[in-house]
């Protein structure tokens, strides 16, 4: 009992010392990845932890969106918004929003510059604060791979494990327009009007969505495959704590993917997948978290899993 209560102070104690600024510097990649343009504080909560829970959404947001205004403001509408006018000028209603692989060309209108604002010097500047540190994880992880492993230097998982962020953080960087209106709330009643898109025009949606797809399923296992090479090299508690954080985000991706062609009539898309994304989010949330308290105090990963977490005799001292 003495021992726990021990254990418990420590931890308490190191609560209380200042954030590693790697952390503090992905938070905006989080932010970015999790943007939305609603009113009410809660929804924008849920949002940004479903896009945590699903790598997949955000990116599908950011990568298969195009710039223009229009775009990216009617992405938020559901598709009773929609209505496609055919060469017969037969108005109808579509059955999913046209967007990734159910694209269509999308009427352009003067009301969606209500709906959007420049982006700031702020908030290109804070996302290539996360794209340093993740860069920066990146090669120090590297780094630990090729050459003898110091046992008190930081664990760069961090960082590394949101490098699938990292389309999400040079679109924002690069686009002049954000959505900083509820397209609901400006556009009213407004129906956007549709039309069939050119085949040749299709496949660029195509290789968005599968762009998307690649980097939400595969791109985090990168940071599971360089934790395993890493001294001592094996699965050990470090991959298999990453391997669950991947899992999430694969499966979720996955599930995502499989929404998205099928077709969906909100941008939250089914109903139950949005429970389970948003569930995910908060075990994610949870996750780096923890993950953040044992990045530098390797003996915290024997105290919580055992002595197979041991890596005291793969470490080399520092000088």
């Amino acid at each position: 009992m003495a021992t726990e209560c021990l254990y418990m102070l420590k931890i308490i104690r190191k609560l209380q010392d200042p954030v590693p600024q790697y952390v503090l510097g992905c938070l905006p990649a989080i932010a970015t990845i999790g943007v939305a343009p609603w009113v009410d504080f809660m929804e924008k909560l849920i949002w940004l932890i479903r896009c945590l829970g699903c790598p997949f959404t955000g990116l599908f947001y950011t990568c298969c969106v195009k710039s223009d205004e229009t775009s990216l403001c009617v992405y938020w509408l559901s598709s009773d918004r929609f209505i496609r006018s055919d060469n017969d000028n037969l108005i109808t209603e579509i059955p999913n929003r046209p967007f990734g692989v159910h694209a269509m060309n999308i009427e352009q209108s003067v009301l969606m510059k209500a709906c959007v604002a420049k982006a700031s010097v702020l908030e290109r500047l804070s996302s290539l604060a996360s794209l340093y540190y993740i860069l920066i994880g990146i090669v120090s992880e590297i780094s630990r791979v090729v050459r003898p492993t110091i046992c008190d230097e930081d664990w760069p998982s961090i960082p590394l494990a949101l490098s699938w962020t990292l389309p999400a953080i040079y679109r924002r960087t690069i686009r002049n327009n954000l959505v900083a209106f509820d397209p609901n709330n400006i556009l009213g009643n407004y129906q956007i009007t549709v039309n069939k898109l050119a085949e040749h025009n299709k496949n660029d949606h195509y290789a968005r969505v599968t762009f998307a797809a690649l980097v939400s399923i595969v791109v985090p296992w990168i940071t599971v495959l360089l934790a395993y090479f890493t001294p001592p090299i094996g699965f050990y508690c470090r991959s298999k704590y990453l391997s669950v954080l991947c899992s999430i985000w694969s499966f979720n991706s996955i599930l995502a993917l499989l929404s998205h062609l099928k077709g969906e009539k909100s941008v939250n898309g089914n109903g139950l997948f949005h429970a389970i994304f948003f569930i995910c989010g908060v075990k994610i949330a949870c996750l780096l978290f923890v993950l953040g308290l044992l990045s530098n105090q390797n003996t915290w990963w024997v105290g919580l899993f055992g002595n197979a977490c041991d890596i005291s005799s793969a470490c080399k001292v520092a000088y």
